[in-house]
């Protein structure tokens, strides 16, 4: 089975570029349409919810989780080459040609293993699915932009607790980023499913996401309009296989450990 292509789901577009034309199986990606919204990043959670850029102008999507760390995706940081890329900035508030803060990188952690595992073919770089659910990574900022935007809990439970709290939800979740078709503003997708919850900590969904949607949280908001982070977008499958495969991410019980650690760690700085 041929293993998922990190260009499936990396975004490797110019930085604060205005919009990129959907091509037909960036149309086809979507669950029968595009349930997509346009949500102004000025009310919890999305003023948490941020762009970042790396040294080779990738987009990715990332979002506060403490004063000064962001959650995302672990290929978001790796280059075409397989080359290790760190983020420059994180970007908040972004809304057309205005943003509301801007701070640069002090330090990106990606797992190790997940770096190690990548395999490297002369058309690109694969993610086989033994490291698949390790694809995520925490960003400390210089400036700790979560003391005015806000943070958003991540979920704390196991597997097993995360299960019961989507069924308690009837599996609805909500996910929104920065995607390549319109790159200075934030959309949503509102009421999409989950699907699946797998045995290694992946979680499938149908939102609809696109390149630079890597990284971006997978909310579950309850009847008070709370939000809680219960998993970071990591793949979707190529267009020709839409109809087998769902969109992929990784659930929080998967790194939560490891992000309390990385917090921890700013703490004692």
């Amino acid at each position: 089975m041929k293993l998922p292509r990190i260009a499936l789901c990396l975004a490797l577009i110019p930085a604060l570029a205005h919009s990129a034309p959907l091509s037909k199986e960036h149309k086809i990606l979507f669950f029968g349409k595009d349930d997509r919204v346009l949500e102004k990043p000025e009310r919890a959670p999305w003023r948490s919810v941020g762009q970042l850029e790396t040294r080779s102008r990738t987009i990715c999507t990332g979002t506060l989780v403490a004063p000064d760390v962001v959650l995302t995706a672990g290929h978001c940081f790796v280059d075409e080459k397989g080359r290790f890329d760190p983020a420059t900035s994180f970007t908040v508030g972004l809304w057309g040609d205005e943003y509301t803060a801007l701070s640069r990188i002090k330090e990106v952690q990606v797992d190790k293993a997940f770096l190690k595992g990548l395999i490297r073919k002369r058309d690109g770089l694969y993610i086989p699915p033994r490291i698949a659910p390790r694809d995520f990574a925490f960003v400390r900022l210089a400036t700790p932009l979560g003391n005015s935007q806000g943070t958003v809990p991540v979920f704390s439970g196991d597997a097993q607790a995360l299960k019961t709290l989507l069924s308690r939800q009837n599996w609805t979740i909500t996910q929104g980023g920065y995607p390549v078709d319109d790159q200075r503003h934030l959309r949503a997708h509102h009421g999409c499913k989950a699907t699946a919850l797998r045995g290694d900590g992946r979680l499938t969904h149908r939102c609809d996401t696109l390149e630079g949607n890597s990284g971006s949280p997978i909310f579950i908001i309850d009847a008070k309009g709370q939000a809680t982070i219960v998993a970071v977008q990591s793949s979707a499958p190529p267009a020709a296989r839409r109809k087998l495969e769902d969109n992929m991410s990784v659930s929080a019980p998967v790194f939560q450990k490891a992000l309390q650690a990385f917090i921890a760690k700013s703490a004692k700085k």
